[in-house]
């Protein structure tokens, strides 16, 4: 009727598979880079805080809103000191910070995800990078000769 996702880390894979033979479902393998991952976590706790933010304010307006219009009905003057429009320090910081993150979200969405192809370390663990990584010629021929490859000497003094 529908359709499931199951992140599994590498070191959970057996134990998955064994929930899949009990359960008896059929899930088909995608290998994803956790780097992956990490960028889109970024995307999402920026856009958390320009919700979150985004709710605050309207809360604020239709509380001001009610004001505005019971006074009216009522026939009176509203007294102004009733309105939030004066936001204490920390909730023009926490405007400024959804700002800033609704800028930073907003150039993180106009850019492709991508996983990085380079880094400190070379790793040979990434799905995407297994591909690409091809034997040194000289192994393969030692492999297909049945022999290990030949180590040079060191000449000493």
């Amino acid at each position: 009727v529908g359709s499931s996702l199951s992140l599994v880390a590498p070191a959970e894979d057996k134990a998955h598979s064994k929930i899949i033979q009990a359960v008896d479902v059929n899930f088909s393998k995608v290998l994803m880079d956790g780097r992956l991952l990490t960028a889109s976590q970024e995307r999402v706790n920026l856009a958390s805080k320009v919700v979150a933010a985004n709710e605050k304010s309207k809360k604020i307006q239709s509380r001001n809103q009610w004001f505005l219009e019971k006074a009216k009905e009522a026939e009176m003057e509203l007294d102004e000191d009733l309105l939030d429009e004066d936001l204490t320090p920390a909730e023009q910081t926490e405007l400024r910070d959804a700002q800033k993150a609704r800028s930073k979200l907003a150039e993180l969405l106009s850019q492709p995800m991508k996983t990085q192809r380079f880094g400190k370390f070379l790793s040979t663990n990434s799905s995407a990078m297994q591909a690409e990584i091809k034997p040194l010629p000289q192994a393969t021929k030692a492999l297909d000769a049945g022999t290990k490859p030949k180590k040079k000497k060191r000449k000493t003094k």
